[in-house]
């Protein structure tokens, strides 16, 4: 088990793919779904937006601010945190597996405050891990209308790892194309897993 707590992103507004993404259904099941379950390898799991929907079956956070960012739920999360260090999951990365996070946290230490994931020379914010002594750092960059958690991530010690050979996994969904192209990604994901 990791020490650590999942924080699932739901409050976006989806815009380009025209519906809530935590509930597309992928591989038979909703992203959500399919992300809680990767995340069970955590000592707790929460799901963080802006309104609970009335339909939601999990732990649920409201972001405490109104802003429209993704540093708003990172807040949230390390404010609500019962353990040093969160794992900050978007539901616009349907992909994630457990093993992805494993490799994360195997990679964690005192000296630095996030791990993060680099595909292809972009870091990916929206599945990392942070320390919750960077709360009061967010604080001030939200004060200061500082919303990017790339330049956040560059403003502290953090520590990248390479993760370009699954970059399938790290598939970004904001259209129903891109829907589309994780059902095949998954299908080939499952196929090459039956054979070998």
């Amino acid at each position: 088990m990791i020490p650590a707590t999942a924080c699932i992103l739901i409050g976006g507004d989806s815009s380009r793919f025209g519906s809530p993404k935590w509930r597309a259904m992928i591989g038979g099941i909703t992203v959500l779904d399919r992300l809680w379950m990767e995340c069970e390898i955590l000592e707790h799991r929460y799901v963080i937006g802006k309104e609970k929907p009335h339909d939601l079956d999990k732990p649920y956070v409201s972001d405490s601010l109104d802003i429209k960012a993704p540093i708003n739920g990172l807040r949230t999360s390390l404010d609500i945190a019962e353990t040093d260090w969160i794992l900050l999951l978007s539901c616009d990365l349907p992909l994630i597996t457990k093993d992805i996070l494993v490799n994360l946290w195997d990679q964690t230490n005192s000296k630095k405050n996030i791990i993060v994931p680099k595909v292809r020379e972009r870091l990916e914010p929206t599945c990392a891990f942070y320390h919750k002594r960077i709360l009061d750092l967010c604080n001030t960059r939200i004060e200061k209308n500082k919303l990017g958690l790339q330049a956040l991530i560059k403003s502290i010690k953090s520590h990248s790892v390479n993760l370009t050979e699954r970059s399938g996994q790290f598939m970004n969904m904001n259209t129903k194309s891109d829907m589309s192209h994780a059902e095949k990604i998954l299908r080939s994901q499952i196929s090459v897993r039956t054979l070998s």
